[in-house]
């Protein structure tokens, strides 16, 4: 069913999420054989140990000799599952900036009234980066869903994409901050404004925790016969544990989100005196979708 990430970016944990769903199943490669300790020679000691004698043969999946041990007795392979063990949010924290100004003068003998619309492009981004990744092997690519809540006179906006699992490195999406319509002021003559685009600048941290771990069993064969047969078929999870082997492995993926929120436009005077405060929404600039991948 593959793994999805959906993420909300708020001005603080209250209007802020994050919730990991799904999972990954295959049938265990030789790189994870290798992962988890269970190659041909400690596979077979490790059933020594829990059956109390070290088998000719030993085989975690399809096929084998004997016109296939799983396929004629109906046992279960070995496989990694790769679920989500947490998602959580780490931290929020939010600053104000100056995104853009403008000054306005009426150099004119009369009363004049001003469009004082100011906007600018800033970028929404997500960075992912993930500890050691290697040791399994996971073929379906993991989905994003991250939407930037603005508040105030903000809007919504979001972004989808895909990564490979392991892969790290950053998305963007341009919006228009502020407003292009809408803001008038009127100037006597001489007199001048400062139209001021602020924004709350905030930054999400989200740590996602995937556990991978093994199930089904282990095909064996004695000969000449053990416990009065020739074909076993042993649990993993049994065989590791008497082994002192562990059947699970943790990836940790972080992911930081930067976005703006509540902006607004200020005009002020000479002297910085506030004189009308207009709040303006974010909308997205454009659709398409930066990539950067390392």
């Amino acid at each position: 069913m593959g793994i999805q990430i959906s993420i909300k970016a708020g001005a603080d944990a209250s209007t802020s999420s994050v919730r990991a769903s799904g999972s990954v199943q295959h049938i265990i490669t030789d790189n994870e054989r290798k992962t988890f300790g269970i190659e041909d020679s400690g596979l077979k000691s490790a059933v020594e140990k829990y059956f109390g004698k070290k088998p000719n043969d030993a085989y975690l999946h399809s096929p084998t000799p004997w016109d296939d041990l799983y396929k004629t007795y109906g046992w279960a392979e070995v496989q990694t599952i790769l679920d989500l063990k947490s998602s959580t949010i780490t931290g929020i924290t939010s600053e104000p900036v100056i995104v853009a100004t403008k000054k306005f003068v009426n150099s004119s003998t009369k009363v004049a009234t001003f469009d004082a619309s100011i906007s600018d492009q800033v970028n929404d981004t997500t960075e992912s980066n993930w500890s050691e990744t290697d040791t399994i092997d996971v073929g379906q690519k993991i989905t994003y869903e991250v939407s930037f809540l603005g508040a105030g006179g903000g809007g919504e906006t979001s972004m989808s994409y895909s990564h490979s699992w392991g892969q790290g490195g950053s998305e963007s999406k341009s919006i228009t901050v502020g407003s292009s319509s809408g803001v008038t002021v009127q100037l006597n003559p001489g007199e001048s404004v400062e139209a001021v685009l602020t924004a709350s600048r905030g930054v999400m941290k989200v740590r996602i925790v995937y556990l991978a771990h093994l199930t089904g069993s282990t095909a064996v064969n004695y000969n000449p016969t053990y416990k009065d047969h020739h074909f076993w078929a042993l649990p993993i999870t049994g065989v590791m544990g008497a082994a002192s082997l562990s059947t699970t492995r943790e990836f940790t993926e972080d992911i930081e989100i930067g976005y703006y929120s509540d902006a607004k436009i200020e005009l002020r005077d000479p002297t910085g005196q506030l004189k009308a405060t207009f709040l303006a929404a974010n909308k997205p600039a454009i659709e398409k979708i930066a990539v950067k991948a390392v």
